[in-house]
């Protein structure tokens, strides 16, 4: 294909720049919530990452990058990274308190140093000719070749399958199936990335590849990274039986319809189980997690909620949150709210402040206040 040899956008370039926009968006959507935004770090820093690489190849195919030699977003640097980041998004699912060694990601820290300081020394990496004796030129130069970087995405899917196998249960309940199927579900769509980036390299050296093909390839890696950055993003959607729940958990097979005896007598077991034992204190409770500590199905778990207390889920549970949260309020003067918010399971202070100014008609500052003053009188 015929390209002009003058810096242009055309229809495709335009929409590649508007859709690595959405990554950064979508980027900032996960680090929105507090609690989250540990959690789900690595998986912001992998579509931040990949966000970057787009823009630089729209430069590349406008052919801007011979006008602005010094924008550069280290492509060959986040191939290395983005293999270590999802296993640690899958460690950190599995075990919250456990991270990968840093020496995961060496190769990418080596190649992001080297890539800074050969973009300074050779202008923008017009000038690499004056460098090829050096050594650190020649580390620079291997870790910027794209199969290695294929090597190392390819053996972190090994390693995370080998981990995902690893936690394999004898008496599996809802959940641990659950995070299974959906941890294989993640794993997918990365290896599709992977297969596409690959596909890049090797039919790149054949005659009938042509631009069209770069930005098939191209769109096919990037929907298989936002599609990852969605999942993540609708976790606790998945696993609350709101979204897809079909997906990732077979229903378990029952006798029919249960009878409005059997609802009262399960939905007793719930209330006594809620309250004598506090789940809801768990910031991280879910629907499917709930169901196994009962004995439930999910399926059967959600339709006693919203039949019985006609509620979904998230706000069934919130509702035992607001009130042990009015119980510290009144009794204990000192916490700040941000302590209270977090200790009875809210994850935010917005989300916090919105639910119980719903149910009490003011924030829980002035209800605080409030309550203090009439105490102190």
């Amino acid at each position: 294909m015929e390209q002009s040899l003058t810096p242009s956008f055309d229809t495709w370039t335009s929409m590649f720049l508007l859709v690595s926009s959405l990554g950064f968006f979508l980027s900032i959507i996960l680090s929105i919530n507090k609690n989250g935004r540990v959690n789900n770090l690595p998986i912001i820093l992998l579509i931040s990452g990949f966000s970057l690489i787009l823009i630089q190849y729209v430069f590349f195919w406008t052919k801007y990058e011979s006008l602005y030699p010094y924008v550069y977003f280290f492509d060959s640097s986040w191939y290395l990274a983005f293999g270590p980041l999802l296993y640690s998004y899958i460690l950190r699912f599995y075990r919250k308190s456990f991270e990968i060694k840093w020496v995961h990601f060496v190769p990418a820290i080596i190649s992001f140093l080297l890539n800074g300081y050969f973009l300074i020394m050779s202008n923008g990496f017009q000038n690499l000719d004056e460098y090829r004796s050096d050594i650190l030129f020649s580390i620079f130069w291997s870790l910027r070749s794209p199969w290695l970087a294929a090597l190392s995405l390819i053996i972190y899917v090994v390693i995370i399958k080998d981990f995902i196998a690893l936690h394999k249960s004898n008496t599996i309940s809802q959940y641990e199936a659950l995070r299974k199927n959906w941890s294989h579900l993640l794993l997918n769509l990365f290896s599709v990335f992977i297969l596409s980036y690959i596909s890049y390299y090797i039919l790149v050296k054949f005659p009938f590849f042509n631009l069209g093909w770069d930005y098939t390839i191209s769109f096919s890696m990037t929907i298989s990274i936002y599609a990852i950055g969605y999942m993540v993003y609708r976790e606790p959607s998945i696993f609350n039986g709101e979204l897809l729940s079909n997906l990732f958990l077979k229903e378990r097979t029952g006798n029919g319809e249960l009878t409005e005896k059997t609802k009262d007598e399960f939905y007793t077991k719930l209330l006594s189980y809620i309250t004598q034992n506090k789940p809801y204190l768990n910031n991280n409770l879910r629907l499917v997690q709930l169901a196994d500590r009962l004995g439930f199905s999910t399926h059967t778990l959600s339709k006693l909620i919203n039949e019985k207390a006609k509620k979904n889920f998230n706000q069934f549970i919130n509702e035992y949150r607001l009130e042990e949260a009015q119980k510290m309020l009144l009794e204990d003067a000192e916490s700040s709210i941000k302590t209270i918010y977090f200790d009875v399971g809210f994850n935010n202070k917005a989300t916090f402040n919105t639910a119980f100014k719903n149910k009490y008609n003011c924030t829980p500052s002035e209800y605080k206040k409030k309550h203090v003053i009439v105490q102190d009188k």
